[in-house]
């Protein structure tokens, strides 16, 4: 399944893209950074506090 469409608008610099129904985030520059079909964008630290968990494929290529 690919992503489909332009990113949702408001993303950048320190934010990730929570999907809301998965509960997992999206770091920028991934396929799937504000194109699922629900979803929003908070801070990588609000994300975990929320309980989401980093997508598997994003951890692969996040930089230290």
């Amino acid at each position: 399944m690919e992503p489909t469409g332009t990113p949702a608008a408001g993303g950048g610099h320190g934010l990730v893209w929570v999907n809301s129904e998965t509960h997992v985030y999206h770091i920028e520059g991934s396929r799937w950074y504000g194109r699922t079909k629900k979803g929003k964008y908070v801070s990588e630290q609000d994300a975990m506090k929320e309980g989401d968990r980093a997508d598997k494929e994003d951890s692969k290529t996040k930089k230290p």
